[in-house]
């Protein structure tokens, strides 16, 4: 055994010495060392096109739903891009299941009703005191009706919050929840409602349809600010602490009142006449102005359409990357800084014959100042002639982002429009 492990390590050696000349051998006649084999496999010749528009134009958008929306507005706000807007918020609040028993016979004293909630975020002046108001809405909100922009709700025109706790100012603005003390009376309402109104959501959302928060400054020259609410967080409820007595013993009780998905809950968000004209009505009513100045924005939705010529010179080609790009301008920073506070994402359409403006061509990212579409598929579709060039692209904030506070633009329309880059192989 000891003979033979000379010979075993003897034949190992002249193996690797073997394996390395061999290895020096190849090298040479690779063009780069760091990528073996490509002698045998030659990269695919590849080619760039870039298609431009021929024609761009601003359009305005009908106001989306607001029915359920994740986030929702309360305030007042004076901007030189959109005028003067105000802003409320109906809802219903959700039972917590079925045949509820409160138990009205036991009650001692309602001791507070707080309606609590979650601010996400504020836009404008709010070191300006708002003063918060939230009402009884008398008409039940629908499940299945449409709430826009514009939508009316009915109140009992009372304010509920207490007075000297109904004032709404920062002076550094910080996300968190905020509390505002309620008449203690809507709490021994919901309390004593009858054993029939809390047999089930529809029957208790009957007989308290809901509440009507919205917020106006105090002083009537006050720009003012929007806040946004989220409905669903566990932080946004009405909250009545209460006490009631137990085998003769008062016992301190309180009871939540959730915004759930058998809510329905929908915000208004409307101009007042009398504002000073914002940028998007200037666009609108000014045809030279929008062909100078491309904006999407929210609040008021406002997008652009745009028309690309070139297509034929992608037919049959192999494509590996097509991306739109939409770049930003600074020629906008005199009003506003390009992409920020930036939408959640921009949502890009095509209009074809085919199609009827209906086609998703998906969503953009961004990158610096640019949104930027990932367009590789519909283009290769095009390319093999299995889908209709459009006719024209349609180019928006996604429907929940049509928010006061979220503004895009993307500079003149003379100097940065938006361009399609093409790589595919050549045949």
């Amino acid at each position: 055994m000891d003979s033979l492990l000379p010979a075993a390590f003897g034949a190992f050696h002249r193996l690797r010495v073997f394996l390395l000349l061999s290895l020096v051998g190849l090298l040479p006649h690779c063009r780069n060392p760091h990528r073996f084999g490509e002698e045998l496999f030659p990269p695919t010749p590849t080619r760039v096109d870039t298609l431009y528009p021929q024609q761009v134009r601003q359009v305005f958008l009908p106001p989306p739903s607001t029915k359920n929306a994740p986030f929702v507005f309360i305030g007042q706000v004076e901007d030189t891009l959109v005028g003067q807007y105000q802003a409320g918020w109906a809802t219903q609040f959700a039972l917590g299941g079925q045949n509820i028993q409160f138990y009205a016979q036991g009650l001692v004293a309602v001791d507070s009703v707080v309606l609590e909630l979650f601010l996400a975020s504020a836009y404008g002046d709010f070191s300006a005191p708002l003063q918060v108001r939230v009402s009884r809405l008398t008409t039940p909100l629908s499940a299945a009706g449409s709430y826009d922009l514009n939508a009316a709700f009915t109140t009992d025109g009372q304010s509920l919050v207490l007075p000297g706790r109904d004032t709404l100012a920062f002076t550094t603005f910080l996300p968190g929840s905020y509390r505002f003390p309620l008449d203690t009376a809507l709490g021994r309402f919901l309390l004593t409602l009858p054993p029939s109104a809390l047999a089930s959501e529809a029957a208790f959302q009957a007989a308290f349809p809901g509440l009507y928060v919205e917020a106006q400054p105090f002083i009537a020259s006050s720009k003012g600010a929007l806040y946004t609410v989220f409905p669903r967080s566990p932080s946004t409820a009405l909250r009545i602490y209460y006490r009631e007595r137990i085998n003769g013993q008062e016992a301190p009780q309180r009871y939540d009142f959730y915004i759930t998905d058998t809510c329905t809950w929908a915000y208004r968000l409307v101009r007042t006449p009398s504002a000073p004209p914002p940028l998007r009505d200037q666009l609108e009513q000014d045809s030279t102005l929008w062909r100078q100045r491309l904006l999407v924005a929210g609040g008021a939705p406002v997008g652009i359409a745009f028309t690309l010529t070139g297509w034929e010179k992608l037919t049959r080609r192999p494509v590996l990357s097509a991306r739109l790009v939409w770049p930003g301008d600074s020629a906008f920073q005199a009003a506003y800084t390009p992409f920020y506070p930036r939408p959640n994402s921009l949502a890009l359409y095509a209009d074809t014959t085919a199609e009827a403006a209906e086609a998703s061509w998906g969503l953009g990212e961004f990158f610096g100042d640019s949104a930027v579409f990932e367009l590789s598929v519909p283009v290769q579709e095009i390319a093999l002639a299995r889908r209709l060039p459009p006719n024209i692209l349609y180019l928006w904030p996604t429907g929940r982002t049509y928010t006061l506070q979220r503004w895009v633009a993307a500079g003149t329309a003379s100097r940065r429009l938006p361009y399609l880059v093409v790589i595919s192989a050549e045949p």
